[in-house]
């Protein structure tokens, strides 16, 4: 009973610290209008990398890939190049074109900076986007919520729908009040806590295994397949599982709560550096989830749900106070998604539905619209959290596969090749969110490969050929 209370208030303790530093960030707020959303475009290299980071990963990472490294042994290490390319490709090759558009623009929206580079009074160009975001980050937040429901049902033994209240009161304490930048301020504290966490507790589990060539020893034994990159599956099974892992990374430069991050980049400097730290973390924590999920198997043997192997090692494996810090980073990677999310659609609802797709106006008027939606949105979320609990990984990568679909293609060629026009650009979003729900709803589809590779491609193909085929009658856009 003693040890249980010791890890609520170290977990208490922290969070109580986190939403500080987001009220203190909301001390710096400025009157203007990119403020709420953008906090007025002043974010520096290690803020801007650490907070993409960070809401890139979330619980997806620190319970949904431990849980499929848990099942998968070292095939979930399939996943690892793919993810690394789309870092790589985000920082230093999209960032900075889309930072100098967006500021040049005025746009603090994506669906802004859509209209910016096909026709700025259209008014199709700006719902679609909408409708696609707020769609598919509505799962995407439910996601998180799970996730939170999950941790505290491992840990606290408390139901899984007050877990997700829990969860989501911490993400509204601080992003009300604090808007981007105190998301992006909690983010970097958030980042750092997970990237310990993943780099600690594969460390010490191998430890109290007797180390690597131990738990290879045991895995030999009892589930060779698991020290294999193939995880057991051959023929169309592997080839569909490896394309499928690897193009997960396809959907990076469609996310919108990234590349919001690249429009709040303070300068050519930020994005240089910062795609550098941002792809250190990734690998720290990328190979410490995935070695974590693989001594996991061999400490606990099978369980029930695999995305609780985390919390259950906390535990058992550290003394309460530290127990209730990793907790915490735990609840810190769901939060630094969620808020972000949050954000993202509230934005995009209040200035380019509610406020007609302005770039300018009442800096009051937007932020009071931007807090009311964002509230509305996180009860929706919480409510689709608490209805149906399902895996977090797959349920991640369903809305990651419709974002990435939606948006990657079109904004890769918008900013890269001037001959794209608002028709290919329509084909492009519709062709890639359609075509992700739909492989996905097909069994045999969704079985054979992941649903963002086939769409991404399709998406590309489509925005390319009605492009084309309407340059002519559009005429040439210059990005």
């Amino acid at each position: 009973m003693e040890s249980s209370w010791i890890l609520a208030i170290s977990f208490i303790v922290y969070t109580g610290g986190i939403i500080a530093t987001g009220l203190w960030s909301a001390r710096r707020r400025r009157r203007t209008t990119d403020d709420f959303v953008l906090a007025n475009r002043e974010l520096g290299p290690w803020v801007s990398a650490l907070s993409a980071s960070a809401s890139a990963e979330s619980g997806w990472v620190m319970l949904g890939l431990v849980g499929t490294a848990f099942v998968d042994g070292m095939a979930a290490f399939w996943i690892v190049p793919g993810i690394g390319i789309g870092y790589l490709f985000n920082w230093f090759v999209l960032a900075e074109r889309l930072r100098k558009n967006s500021r040049e623009g005025e746009a603090a929206t994506l669906p802004q900076v859509i209209c910016g580079l096909f026709g700025r009074g259209s008014a199709v160009l700006r719902y679609i986007p909408v409708v696609i975001i707020t769609a598919a980050m509505l799962g995407y937040v439910a996601a998180q919520m799970n996730a939170a429901g999950k941790a505290f049902e491992a840990v606290f033994a408390l139901p899984y729908w007050v877990g997700v209240l829990v969860g989501a009161a911490i993400i509204l304490a601080y992003t009300i009040t604090g808007g981007f930048r105190a998301i992006c301020w909690t983010d970097v504290v958030q980042a750092s806590f997970m990237m310990i966490a993943l780099i600690g507790m594969p460390i010490l589990i191998g430890i109290k295994l007797g180390g690597f060539g131990a738990v290879s020893s045991a895995l030999e034994a009892s589930s060779p397949e698991l020290l294999t990159f193939s995880g057991g599956r051959v023929g169309y099974a592997l080839l569909g599982y490896v394309i499928g892992m690897m193009g997960i990374g396809l959907g990076y430069p469609g996310q919108p709560h990234i590349l919001s991050r690249f429009m709040a980049a303070k300068d050519s400097s930020t994005v240089s550096k910062g795609g550098w730290i941002a792809f250190g973390w990734f690998i720290l924590v990328y190979v410490g989830a995935i070695f974590f999920g693989l001594f996991a198997r061999v400490y606990f043997g099978m369980i029930g749900d695999p995305e609780q192997a985390l919390p259950m090692a906390v535990g058992e494996l550290l003394p309460p106070v530290l127990g209730g810090f990793v907790i915490a980073a735990i609840v810190s990677a769901i939060c630094s998604t969620a808020d972000s999310q949050l954000i993202v659609m509230s934005s995009t609802i209040s200035r380019d539905i509610l406020g007609h797709g302005k770039a300018s106006g009442s800096w009051t008027r937007f932020q009071t619209t931007d807090r009311v939606t964002l509230v509305v949105l996180a009860l929706i979320s919480i409510l689709l959290a608490v209805s149906e609990n399902r895996v977090i990984f797959w349920m991640v990568l369903y809305a990651w596969g419709v974002l990435g679909a939606a948006f990657g293609p079109v904004l890769i060629l918008g900013l890269m090749w001037k001959r794209t026009t608002k028709a290919g650009a329509l084909a492009g979003m519709i062709t890639g969110s359609l075509v992700a729900v739909i492989w996905k709803e097909v069994e045999v589809l969704s079985s054979a490969v992941y649903e963002l590779v086939p769409a991404f491609i399709l998406a590309f193909a489509a925005t390319i050929l009605v492009s084309l085929l309407t340059n002519k009658t559009e005429g040439s856009p210059d990005p």
